[in-house]
């Protein structure tokens, strides 16, 4: 680690991509690499964080938009995760990479306009204007796995048999294929128009995927 700065990195995509998963090996990766220089003027904290859901209010936000209860209309939708995404700003990523600290957050701005712009098929006028207002601080470093459709999809259904409260609750693992197939198209036109942001292939070994995420980490640490 040889800038001391704070840092905030983000990793997306589809439903079934193994996302969380990798974020969690990451912080994982990253406190293990710092225990190696206990004496280091470069020890950070790792942040561990997700969108939508970072903050107090937040938590609100995720309950309206994960839960099949709420058949909300897809602008409302858009609004709360652009309301979510400002809060999380300001509560969570800006005070901590001011503090120096390296943030890794679960999604970001790539998961609505690949799940609101492409699968929801909403004009991205709306949402330039709201990303305008409403985010300061921009990744580091974003990082997209990708996933065929067909892997995503099986992987995501069978988390929802497994978990009950997900049935419950999992809105978009249960849309259409077709859906996800615009989703992914949605990412990969993300990756293809925007910097540091990265694609990995997900349809790897959990191993390869993370040695590929750190390879892209150590870049920027």
């Amino acid at each position: 680690m040889q800038n001391r700065k704070g840092l905030f990195i983000t990793i997306d995509g589809i439903d079934g991509c193994g996302k969380s998963s990798q974020v969690r090996k990451l912080a994982a990766d990253l406190k293990e690499k710092a225990l190696k220089k206990p004496d280091s003027a470069e020890q950070r904290e790792i942040i561990l964080t997700k969108e939508p859901g970072g903050t107090k209010a937040g938590k609100i936000f995720r309950d309206l938009l994960i839960s099949s209860e709420y058949d909300l209309d897809p602008i409302t939708e858009l609004l709360l995760y652009c309301a979510d995404r400002r809060e999380h700003q300001n509560k969570v990523v800006i005070p901590e990479t001011e503090r120096e600290n390296i943030v890794i957050c679960d999604r970001f701005i790539m998961s609505t306009y690949a799940y609101q712009i492409f699968g929801r098929r909403l004009d991205s006028g709306i949402l330039e204007y709201l990303t305008a207002r409403t985010i300061n601080r921009m990744p580091d470093l974003s990082i997209i796995i990708d996933v065929d459709i067909d892997t995503a999809v099986a992987r995501a259904r069978k988390r929802l048999e497994r978990d009950f409260r997900m049935h419950q609750e999992g809105k978009f693992e249960q849309m259409p294929g077709q859906f996800f197939e615009r989703v992914r198209e949605g990412f990969l036109w993300y990756a293809d128009n925007h910097k540091d942001t990265v694609i990995i292939d997900g349809n790897r070994s959990f191993n390869d995927v993370n040695k590929d995420i750190m390879r892209q980490v150590d870049k920027i640490l």
